[in-house]
C-alpha cells in the first residue's frame, strides 16, 4: 500500500516512485479473511483441523506447544494470544486490556502521545504481545463469513525522506475482542 502524506492526506509516493520506501505492508490483520478466500481455511477444515498457530516472522521463538492447545481444546477457547512479562525494550507493539467487559490489543500507535510514557511503563502494563496466536478454524469461518471481524486501522506515523507519513495497518492480535471466550496466556 502507498503511504499517505500527513498534511494532506495525499499517497506518498506521488509521480509512480516505485522504491521500498514508498510502499508498505498493511499489517497481518487480514490474515483471516485470507485464510477464507485462499480457500485454505475450508481445506484445513475438511481434513479435520480445529485450529491454527499463527506466529509473527520475526518471532524467531516461536515454538507450537501442545499444553496450549490442549487447554484451548478442553476450555473451549476460541482465541489465545501468548504472552510474555514485558520489559523495558519491549515499547513497540502492544499488550491485552481489558474494555467493554472483552479482551482487546492496545498497540502503541493506538496510544495518544500524553499516555505514551505510562503505557511504556511495566508497572501499569506488565504483558508484551508475542504475535504468536491459537485460533479456533471454525470460529475463524464463523466470523469472516458473517463479516464480523472489524478490526481498527492503526495509524503508524513515520518519517520518510524528510516527510512526515501515515501507515495505515491493521494488527491480528486486534481481532481477539471478537471471538468467544478468548485468552492470553502467559509464555516464558
Amino acid at each position: 500500500y502507498p503511504r499517505l502524506g500527513v498534511e494532506d492526506f495525499s499517497p506518498f509516493p506521488s509521480k509512480g516512485q516505485t522504491g521500498k520506501d514508498g510502499w508498505y505492508p498493511p499489517g497481518h490483520g487480514d490474515v483471516f479473511p485470507s485464510l477464507k478466500n485462499s480457500g485454505k481455511l475450508d481445506l484445513l477444515l475438511s481434513q479435520g483441523k480445529e485450529y491454527v498457530f499463527v506466529a509473527n516472522s520475526d518471532n524467531l521463538g516461536a515454538v507450537v506447544d501442545l499444553k496450549i492447545l490442549n487447554h484451548l481444546i478442553h476450555k473451549k477457547n476460541e482465541y489465545c494470544m501468548e504472552v510474555t512479562p514485558k520489559t523495558l525494550a519491549d515499547v513497540k507493539g502492544g499488550t491485552l486490556i481489558s474494555y467493554e467487559g472483552r479482551v482487546q490489543l492496545l498497540e502503541i500507535a493506538q496510544v495518544p502521545d500524553a499516555h505514551v510514557n505510562e503505557f511504556k511503563s511495566i508497572e501499569k502494563f506488565k504483558i508484551f504481545n508475542t504475535n504468536n496466536l491459537w485460533v479456533n478454524l471454525n470460529a475463524i469461518k464463523r466470523l469472516v463469513e458473517a463479516d464480523a471481524l472489524k478490526m481498527e486501522i492503526i495509524p503508524n506515523p513515520k518519517e520518510v525522506d524528510g516527510v512526515k507519513v501515515l501507515q495505515l495497518e491493521t494488527a491480528a492480535g486486534a481481532a481477539i475482542r471478537f471471538f468467544n471466550h478468548a485468552i492470553g496466556t502467559n509464555v516464558p
